[in-house]
């Protein structure tokens, strides 16, 4: 019987090696991808861009016509911008990928958001939808498409994103056939989405993504791992890694996108360029979860208040009377001045997250937006460090397969938990298919023998 047991054990491993490998086998080795924002031109321009400490850079964003589900393109610089984006980059380096990113405008999210549901609803409204994507992409030389929903609020959406995803994967897939392209040229496919598996605070409790749709027809997910504290009434970590009362933290979000059947080689961790700022009730009270009165001022590089590009909190932290103190259990910075109080990630922060995407064994990690970054890229250059040197000291390094290593703070549990199946790691790394008929076929001996 024991021997019996151990048969079935390999054989529901085998399984899901198998199920694993079928997910990853398209994935590239590694994503270390920025959102750069088209409203940043002003003061970012797309040639001061570093694209060596990238593999794929996105550009954000353009918008559902609520009229008819095609592209919009609504302002005027918009054009020249994507005329020359990719052909920009791309002459510092033939290898970075460039994808398009069609997102709720937060400038007007009910009314995009429900662009979205209309187009997601409706098989010709998504075929128009997909096929302008698809002719923009191509039209201006981008290497893929990203769908920005933020987000699908209703289970009514979240089977609708199931239909679109499977006929924007097929329609993908034609294209390859009609234009005889080479097989690794079709277009990329990937999509940004909240940070859990399941969505928090609506109307409705039972709002899940499609997963296995996700699985099946995108490249990788970008988990966005950020805005955990948008409308707090206290100060807070915006995007705190570890969080011992909530599940408004990247640990929880990343754990819940495994445990609902993504594998991590889908899978993408966002890293904020931006501080969320407040003003505090009482300036003599600088701990996180003390009282604010209202959000903080309004910056110049996000046209919003509470809002403060990295750029901008390194400007704030060189004022005199500026403190800047890190919370090492939760994995954030936060600085305090005068009544002012911002949450952001610094350096530290930053190689705490990494370490914590590469333990998992993410695909890897994206930074949004990165024309918040300092004029030194310091940020996306600290990043791009961590994940290159994650394991120097013993184990893997950037590009081979990572060692269990944690972090250095919390997250037992989950630590614990990805111990026990990296015990099992090794499977992806054989042929999983013979390697479950392999086993099947021991134990139909043994059961009939």
């Amino acid at each position: 019987m024991p021997f019996f047991r151990l048969i079935v054990f390999l054989i529901i491993a085998a399984r899901s090696a198998l199920a694993v490998s079928q997910q990853c086998g398209a994935s590239p080795r590694q994503v270390r991808a920025g959102y750069w924002l088209s409203s940043s031109g002003r003061y970012s321009p797309v040639s001061t861009i570093d694209v060596s400490l990238y593999t794929h850079i996105y550009y954000f964003s353009l918008s559902v016509d609520p009229l008819d589900s095609t592209i919009s393109i609504s302002q005027p610089d918009e054009l020249p911008l994507l005329a020359v984006f990719s052909a920009t980059l791309k002459k510092d380096s033939s290898s970075v990928k460039t994808l398009l990113s069609i997102a709720t405008d937060a400038h007007r999210i009910e009314e995009s958001n429900a662009a979205f549901s209309a187009m997601a609803a409706d098989p010709i409204r998504r075929a128009a939808f997909i096929e302008s994507t698809m002719e923009i992409a191509r039209e201006h030389s981008f290497d893929g498409l990203d769908l920005s929903w933020q987000y699908p609020s209703s289970p009514a959406d979240m089977a609708n994103l199931q239909l679109l995803l499977a006929e924007w994967r097929a329609r993908v897939g034609n294209e390859t056939v009609e234009t005889e392209r080479e097989p690794e040229s079709p277009l990329l496919l990937t999509a940004t989405v909240y940070f859990s598996g399941h969505l928090f605070g609506g109307s409705d409790d039972n709002v899940d993504y499609p997963i296995d749709a996700i699985s099946r027809n995108l490249d990788w997910i970008n988990v966005l791992c950020f805005g955990y504290q948008k409308n707090s009434k206290v100060a807070a970590a915006d995007a705190a890694l570890f969080a011992k009362t909530s599940h408004s933290s990247t640990s929880y979000g990343i754990g819940s996108w495994l445990d609902s059947g993504v594998a991590s080689c889908k899978m993408v961790m966002g890293i904020p360029l931006y501080g969320r700022s407040w003003y505090l009730k009482n300036k003599e009270k600088t701990e996180p979860g003390a009282a604010v009165v209202a959000e903080g001022p309004r910056q110049r590089s996000s046209n919003q208040s509470g809002v403060m590009a990295y750029f901008e909190v390194e400007e704030t932290l060189r004022d005199n009377g500026s403190t800047l103190v890190y919370d090492k259990e939760t994995v954030f910075a936060y600085l305090h001045h005068g009544d002012l109080w911002v949450s952001f990630d610094n350096p530290e922060a930053v190689e705490e997250k990494i370490n914590f995407a590469r333990h998992k064994d993410l695909l890897g990690y994206f930074l949004f937006p990165i024309s918040f970054d300092d004029s030194n890229h310091t940020i996306s250059q600290h990043a791009f460090d961590a994940w290159s040197s994650y394991g120097a000291d013993g184990g893997s390094n950037g590009d081979q397969e990572v060692s269990s290593r944690g972090t250095s703070h919390g997250d037992q549990d989950a630590r614990q938990a990805a111990e026990i199946s990296g015990s099992i790691t090794w499977f992806p790394n054989l042929n999983a298919n013979v390697l479950f008929s392999f086993l099947l076929l021991i134990f139909l001996v043994f059961i009939h023998g």
